[in-house]
């Protein structure tokens, strides 16, 4: 179902369809946050959300969604202003989902970020590994509203790490995407989008390609660093604590395997 640009006004709750993507084959978890276990702490037994640099005011469920309250009493600046939690097999342990692999979630842009005067940001970090399960890299696709953006306008972001023609690591950096008119995203109107980020063969390690709303927006061909990534080892929701209060929705977080993700 796709909800993509639909605008709510400022008494209603963003509403999610929750359970539009049924349970599939080659699933490793699916969460739709129809359950709270769905945004339930790890366990030794389960799998769960490990507190990653700084921990929110709250990490719930809400009307079938994750709702992540920011702590707006806590660091603005330095590594402790992301505040988010990451997603964990039982007993802390990573996913190892290889090539071919997809993560799918959605996210809500609340329009009323356009007009309050104050920044937000929000993002998956999906973190890769090696072969033999270290990890070597930590991709972003984030969004920022028009107060957050240096550019003065709402727009996604990725945090890119560039190689040589040998694949040996250059740098990294920020690569502003903004809006592109083919996503069908109007920040004023707000609603959810659908992202999803596939881990795809290059080289001898592997590169993502990034979709919003189905939409190719970044094809990291040149990716590998440090040691080459062939697959997933864990999820993180980061979002930057600004000093205002802040909620960020997210829903239908999904890690699909090959066989069921495309390879394409």
């Amino acid at each position: 179902m796709q909800l993509s640009g639909l605008a709510l006004g400022a008494t209603m709750l963003p509403l999610s369809a929750t359970g539009v993507q049924a349970k599939k084959p080659n699933a490793v978890f699916n969460l739709d946050f129809s359950d709270p276990a769905d945004a339930a702490d790890n366990t030794a037994t389960s799998a769960g959300w490990v507190v990653d640099r700084r921990a929110p005011e709250a990490w719930t469920t809400d009307e079938g969604r994750l709702c992540i309250d920011i702590d707006e009493t806590a660091e603005t600046s330095g590594f402790y202003a992301y505040q988010g939690k990451k997603y964990q097999d039982a007993d802390g342990t990573y996913w190892y989902a290889g090539t071919g692999s997809r993560l799918s979630y959605r996210f809500y842009i609340d329009p009323a970020w356009e007009t309050d005067g104050e920044p937000h940001e929000s993002g998956v970090w999906p973190v890769l590994g090696n072969a033999s399960g270290s990890i070597s890299a930590y991709p972003i696709l984030a969004y920022q509203d028009s107060d957050a953006s240096d550019t003065g306008e709402a727009q996604f972001r990725a945090y890119v790490y560039e190689s040589d023609e040998d694949g040996n690591f250059v740098t990294d950096k920020w690569i502003d995407l903004g809006i592109p008119k083919k996503l069908g995203i109007d920040p004023e109107e707000g609603g959810w989008v659908d992202i999803e980020a596939q881990l795809q063969s290059f080289r001898d390690g592997a590169a993502l390609k990034w979709r919003i709303n189905n939409k190719l927006v970044v094809d990291e061909r040149g990716y590998n660093v440090f040691a080459p990534s062939t697959q997933f080892l864990e999820f993180i929701v980061n979002s930057i604590n600004f000093g205002n209060d802040a909620t960020y929705y997210y829903d239908d977080f999904m890690l699909s395997t090959p066989g069921n993700a495309r390879n394409t």
